[in-house]
């Protein structure tokens, strides 16, 4: 299961009833919940990932928020784990990815808006295994996918333009 609150610059540019910010502005609500249209793209890229299908319940959000989007995944275990051991899996499975933190208390969007980070942190209760990942949905997104690659086929640094701390202020 993964519920996830997007703010508004994630609608896209024409408003409609529940995409311009006025509306968003001091309200929360779900839409499209459980059929949302990159359902399946994510199962698709954890199957990718994994190499086993899952089975999604996709519940998205309007946050009251400009940037950023804040998801939790809630999974169960396939074995006993603890909260240390999910922790350091997680940072061991993303080590080397620069613009991923791992870190012991649960992210807040404040903290990615305006960079190219993505902040993570995990939880464990008896079977149950819940993650909280924040980005800034505008810079992480797509931008910063494409200035990555450009990076990348330029013979560049992944970092390269895309390193600023985040402003916390937007």
């Amino acid at each position: 299961m993964v519920s996830a609150v997007t703010g508004s610059t994630g609608a896209g540019r024409t408003p409609t009833e529940t995409t311009h910010h006025p509306n968003r502005q001091s309200n929360l609500f779900a839409y499209q919940p459980l059929r949302h249209r990159h359902e399946p793209e994510v199962c698709a890229l954890a199957q990718a990932a994994t190499g086993k299908p899952i089975e999604l319940g996709f519940v998205p959000h309007s946050g009251p928020f400009a940037r950023g989007i804040h998801a939790t995944i809630f999974a169960r275990a396939a074995h006993s784990t603890t909260r240390e051991q999910a922790l350091e899996a997680l940072t061991e499975f993303y080590r080397d990815a620069h613009f991923v933190r791992v870190q012991p208390t649960p992210p807040r969007v404040k903290d990615v808006a305006g960079s190219n980070y993505a902040s993570l942190s995990v939880d464990v209760a008896g079977d149950t295994v819940v993650v909280c990942c924040v980005i800034d949905n505008l810079i992480k997104g797509a931008a910063g996918g494409a200035i990555q690659w450009v990076n990348r086929l330029s013979g560049w640094a992944d970092s390269d333009g895309l390193a600023s701390p985040a402003c916390g202020w937007i």
